[in-house]
């Protein structure tokens, strides 16, 4: 029974990275830059101007000025993390997958200027679709899947060898014929906890509906796994200010801060999402749903009000998206995403090894014989 598993595991482990190692690649270095987006957004933003204070912001100032500078409507708003007071603004334009990207100082109340960022727009659809809408979405759980079950196996099968800890992760800097299994097990082993991670949590994202369905069969709440979805407004054009939708939103959580600002298309309701004291997401485990046309609460989405299973919902999305841990755990998890090229090379070449068939010893007495016959 252990060789029949052993052989499944190897077999799984060879073939599934050998004929998927190319989306594997790309699936996590695209990730890997996308979970650099909120760092990289702030380190190409221009610096704030010196101030001796800062007034009280005046948003539907902010929101007019946004718009004007970027002639276009505003679609996001991602709050500063810390005493940062730099705002990335996402803007709407033709393209369904790239946005404008504006910087705004809330304690200056400013427009800083543009960054570009179009291209991190793209390398986002990428991942999540490989630019193909909902069918990439499939094809990305699908990956999502041999790259959890790839990891796994590999990791089985170093366990099964009953492997040294000591020299786990020991590589010599010397190349030759071992090199290509010490980098392999090294690389492997050290990205396989982010990797594995990213995989099964991203199989949350793609297929959402599954997911919670099979967590369903074991919760006893099933009903609280969906968050809490407002309806559309309808009738009116009119629509209230950004400053109204900041204040609705901070009158419903007086601790919170302003994390991210989903900006309605057409009559329908803004989703601003707060961080509380407490919440492990760094864009906040709370979420306001603000009516664009009468400025009212229309639902209250609080994290301290679900059930278990819910909340093992939010985690997974928290988890691919590496709101947990700062700065420091989204470095982390880029780390991992690069190392994947390595272990496909090195995967290949041990591959090729195992391929190359030796020679059959000479033998000494039937070499003199064929000699004689000659």
């Amino acid at each position: 029974m252990k060789a029949l598993l052993r052989r499944a595991m190897r077999w799984s482990h060879i073939w599934l990275g050998l004929i998927t190692g190319l989306f594997l690649c790309l699936m996590a270095v695209s990730g890997g830059l996308v979970a650099l987006r909120p760092p990289l957004a702030m380190l190409l933003s221009p610096p704030s101007p010196r101030a001796a204070g800062c007034a009280a912001t005046d948003w539907d100032r902010a929101a007019h000025d946004i718009s004007t500078y970027a002639g276009a409507e505003i679609n996001r708003i991602y709050g500063p993390d810390g005493t940062d007071t730099k705002y990335h603004i996402r803007t709407a334009t033709d393209s369904p997958i790239l946005f404008g990207h504006v910087i705004f100082d809330a304690c200056s109340g400013k427009v800083l200027g543009s960054i570009p960022f179009q291209w991190m727009d793209w390398t986002v659809d990428l991942h999540h679709n490989l630019l193909a809408g909902k069918t990439g979405r499939l094809w990305t759980g699908a990956i999502g899947v041999a790259m959890l079950v790839s990891g796994l196996s590999g990791l089985l099968l170093w366990l099964m060898a009953r492997p040294s800890w000591k020299t786990a992760f020991t590589v010599s800097l010397r190349l030759s014929n071992r090199s290509p299994r010490e980098w392999h097990r090294a690389a492997g082993l050290a990205a396989m906890l982010f990797l594995t991670g990213e995989a099964f949590s991203g199989l949350w994202l793609s297929f959402p509906q599954t997911m919670r369905g099979l967590l369903a069969t074991v919760s006893t709440a099933p009903e609280t796994v969906r968050p809490a979805r407002a309806p559309k407004d309808s009738g009116s054009k009119e629509h209230i200010g950004l400053g109204a939708i900041m204040a609705a939103a901070k009158q419903t959580f007086p601790d919170g801060m302003v994390r991210e600002v989903r900006m309605p298309e057409g009559g329908g309701s803004a989703q601003v999402r707060m961080w509380r004291p407490g919440d492990f997401r760094s864009l906040g485990n709370n979420v306001v749903f603000v009516s664009s046309v009468t400025g009212k609460v229309m639902a209250v989405d609080k994290y301290g009000d679900r059930s278990g299973s819910s909340r093992i919902v939010q985690a997974m999305a928290a988890l691919h998206y590496d709101e947990w841990g700062g700065t420091a755990f989204r470095i982390l998890a880029a780390a991992a995403g690069f190392s994947l090229p390595l272990l496909y090379i090195t995967g290949f070449f041990l591959w090729r090894q195992s391929r190359v068939r030796k020679p059959i010893p000479a033998n000494p007495a039937r070499s003199r014989e064929v000699a004689a016959i000659h």
